[in-house]
């Protein structure tokens, strides 16, 4: 009887720690797919900003487009700034986060502008902010590469 016990039980820990192995991998596949979600999102908002920050200077609905499309990117920043990444991928989230953090000044300031009426096409173009979205887009093979 026993014996029934002591072997019901280390099957039973067993199995949480064998679900505990799993939920670990599970977060680390959500992760590498969340930041290359993220990785894919920006670099597509990278190449349609200059194309739409330029018609938003004589359009008034793309200057509506572009001031979603800049607060809907500032969302993305913000929901993957609040991922918790797995251990093995903690310096490739913090320089992420570091990228974003300057992306999400420059989109306060160029919706700050946009809602003053003063779109400059070319200062978007000009600026740190592109440079900036192409530094995230250049880490997708390092999020695509991570593994546990």
């Amino acid at each position: 009887m026993k014996l029934k016990i002591v072997l019901l039980l280390v099957l039973a820990v067993g199995l949480l720690s064998g679900c505990e192995i799993i939920d670990k991998v599970n977060h680390s596949i959500n992760y590498v797919e969340e930041a290359t979600n993220f990785i894919d999102d920006t670099s597509r908002f990278a190449e349609q900003l200059p194309t739409l920050a330029r018609q938003a200077v004589t359009d008034p609905e793309a200057r509506t487009t572009l001031k979603n499309e800049l607060t809907g990117m500032k969302e993305r920043i913000a929901k993957f700034n609040a991922l918790q990444a797995p251990d093995f991928a903690k310096d490739v989230h913090g320089q992420l986060v570091g990228y974003n953090e300057t992306l999400a000044k420059e989109i306060n300031g160029y919706l700050e502008k946009i809602n003053n009426g003063a779109i400059d096409w070319k200062a978007i173009e000009d600026s740190r902010f592109i440079d900036t979205l192409n530094q995230v887009t250049q880490n997708l093979d390092k999020v695509k590469s991570l593994t546990p």
